[in-house]
C-alpha cells in the first residue's frame, strides 16, 4: 500500500503496479492536489491509470485500510496526512514505513525546500523510516532510519521547483530499489537518529508568509523572491496600492548600492525586466503577477515604488500554519 499523495507517489504507483497488487490511501485534500502543469489532480491520475484509492479523515479507523493488512503487507508512507496510532502500527509487525525527503533530522517541520533556499543549504536526501505513533506528520518524524542516500542539488537550483525536479528523479530510483531489496529478502538494520543534530522548521503558506521586506539586504531578498517561487504562488509586495506576486528575480549589482530611502523604488525597466532598487545592489524581476496569478508586468511603471506594509511582515513572523487531512486547520 502507498500512504499519502504527490507526483512522487503517482509516479511510484504507476511503476509498482506492473509487477505488485497495490492500494493508494490517502485524503481528500490530496486527492485534489495538482501534480502537473496541464492540471492532472491525484484522483484523476489514479483513476485514469486505473489504480485502486481510497481516502480517509482518519487511516486509524478505515475499515478499507484495516482489511488489507495481511502478514505480507508492506506500507509506504509518502507524504501522508494522518498520525499512525500504536494498534495500527502493531498490525504491520515493522512493515509501516515513511518516505522522507530530507536530512532527518535536519529541517523537520514543513517547506522543507523553501527553509533550504532560504539557508543555501544544497544538501538532498532520502530516507526510509519505521513509523512510530510519535510521529506527527509536518512536525515530527524520530522513526529508526532503515535505508538512506545522500545527494547534492545543483548550483542552477533556484526555486523549489528545481528542487523538486532534481529531487524527484532520486526519490524515484530510491524507494523503487527499496521494493526491490524487500521483495529480495534483504534484512536491513535501523538506525537511530542524532538529536543534537535536529533542526525545526514550520510549515508555511505562501500567501501568509510570502511577504517581501525590503529593508534586507540584496541576496537576502533575491533568496526569498526565489524561495516562494514555483510551484507556489510567488512572493508577496504591493505597487501603487495593487497587491502583486513576484516571481523569476535576481540580483545586480552593476548600478552600485542605494540608499534604503530608494529601496523598492523601479528606477528601470528594459528588456522586459523590471530592475528594483535596494541597499546593497539591485533586484532584476522577470514576471509580476495581480492576485489571480494574470503577468501584469508590461502595466508597472518606472518611478512606482514597491513596498510592503509593515503588518503584513510581522503577521507573516507570527503566524503559524497547522494542516490536517481537510487543509489549513488555523484560518
Amino acid at each position: 500500500m502507498l500512504l499519502g499523495g504527490s507526483p512522487r507517489l503517482a509516479e511510484i504507483a504507476h511503476e509498482l503496479k506492473k509487477d505488485w497488487k497495490i492500494a493508494v490511501f490517502t485524503c481528500k485534500r490530496q486527492l485534489e492536489e495538482v501534480l502537473d502543469a496541464k492540471g492532472t489532480t491525484l484522483e484523476k491520475y489514479l483513476e485514469e491509470n486505473k489504480i485502486d484509492y481510497f481516502y480517509a479523515d482518519d487511516i486509524n479507523t478505515s475499515k478499507e485500510f484495516t482489511k488489507r493488512i495481511t502478514p505480507s503487507t508492506l506500507a509506504i508512507g509518502i507524504g501522508e496526512a494522518w498520525t499512525f496510532t500504536k494498534q495500527t502500527i502493531d498490525k504491520f509487525d515493522g512493515r509501516l514505513v515513511d518516505f522522507m525527503g530530507i536530512r532527518l533530522p535536519h529541517f523537520r517541520g514543513g517547506a522543507h525546500y523553501t527553509w533550504q533556499l532560504l539557508q543555501q543549504n544544497r544538501m538532498g536526501c532520502c530516507n526510509i523510516q519505521e513509523v512510530n505513533a510519535e510521529m506527527i506528520p509536518g512536525a515530527f518524524d524520530s522513526g529508526r532510519i532503515i535505508k538512506r542516500k545522500e545527494f547534492f542539488f545543483s548550483a542552477g537550483a533556484r526555486t523549489p521547483l528545481d528542487y523538486f525536479n532534481e529531487a524527484g528523479l532520486e526519490e524515484k530510483r530510491f524507494i523503487l530499489e527499496f521494493v526491490e531489496e524487500i521483495k529480495k529478502g534483504l534484512e536491513f538494520r535501523p538506525v537511530t537518529m542524532e538529536e543534537s543534530f535536529s533542526l525545526y522548521m514550520p510549515r508555511l503558506n505562501t500567501k501568509k508568509h510570502g511577504f517581501v521586506n525590503w529593508n534586507w539586504e540584496t541576496d537576502e531578498i533575491e533568496r526569498f523572491i526565489c524561495a516562494f517561487d514555483d510551484p507556489y504562488v510567488g512572493a508577496t509586495t504591493f505597487v501603487d496600492g495593487r497587491l502583486v506576486r513576484i516571481k523569476k528575480a535576481h540580483s545586480e549589482f552593476i548600478d552600485g548600492k542605494f540608499h534604503p530611502f530608494q529601496a523598492g523604488i523601479i528606477y528601470r525597466i528594459h528588456n522586459n525586466a523590471v530592475f528594483v532598487a535596494t541597499r546593497s545592489g539591485s533586484i532584476v524581476i522577470k514576471e509580476i503577477l495581480d492576485e489571480n496569478g494574470v503577468n501584469i508586468t508590461n502595466q508597472i511603471k518606472r518611478g512606482s515604488r514597491l513596498y510592503t506594509p509593515q503588518k503584513y511582515i510581522e503577521d507573516a513572523m507570527l503566524t503559524q500554519i497547522e494542516y490536517d487531512t481537510k487543509g489549513i486547520k488555523n484560518k
